[in-house]
């Protein structure tokens, strides 16, 4: 089982990792004009999960279904950025795009201040390495062996993405959902605190 999980790390090149994590970047760095501007094109998907959330995302909500949203959300995006691998460049705007899309989410989530700050949390470092191995995999399927790197499959990749990519996804939304729980608990806490004071004052 152990086997199955790394085997994925003898297949990606570093170079087309580091590759995809660069164009990552640029796309973060871009997301807060396509914010401020509102350039509908870049920024539609980021903010339809956006309304996703603020919608559906029910602080009464309990946290196997926090969990199951929070894995199925973040699933869909890196099996389409594997899927992209199919189509010649495609993985280069899948790379870019995932940065703008996190990066619009996470603008209007935190603002300025904490943007940068805000991927050194633990689930971001779990799911962006992981999303990372995914463009990779989609850099070699279009590479198809040239410059001396393996060829590796559509079938192949899905075989990683089972063994090594969703695992990585399981884990980082239980670190996330057990995040929002916790932060959940402190607002209800805190609001509670404040009836107090209110009820203290009017009496």
């Amino acid at each position: 089982m152990i086997d199955s999980f790394t085997e994925v790390f003898s297949v990606i090149n570093m170079q087309l990792f580091l590759s995809a994590a660069l164009m990552f970047f640029v796309g973060y760095a871009l997301a807060p004009t396509a914010y401020f501007k509102k350039i509908k094109w870049l920024t539609a998907y980021p903010f339809f999960i956006i309304h996703l959330m603020d919608k559906y995302f029910k602080t009464d909500w309990h946290p196997a279904l926090i969990f199951l949203l929070l894995l199925t959300l973040n699933s869909f995006s890196l099996f389409t950025n594997i899927l992209s691998g199919i189509v010649p460049g495609l993985p280069v705007i899948f790379a870019i795009l995932l940065g703008i899309n996190i990066g619009v989410v996470l603008y209007h989530t935190v603002g300025g201040e904490l943007y940068y700050p805000a991927l050194l949390n633990p689930v971001a470092m779990i799911e962006l390495p992981t999303a990372w191995i995914s463009l990779a995999l989609a850099f070699e399927m279009n590479l198809m062996g040239e410059f001396g790197l393996p060829v590796v499959t559509f079938g192949e990749s899905m075989h990683y993405f089972r063994a090594t990519i969703l695992p990585l996804l399981v884990i980082a939304a239980v670190i996330e959902t057990g995040l929002i729980v916790f932060s959940r608990r402190f607002e209800t806490d805190d609001s509670d605190e404040e009836k107090k004071k209110d009820n203290g004052n009017g009496q």
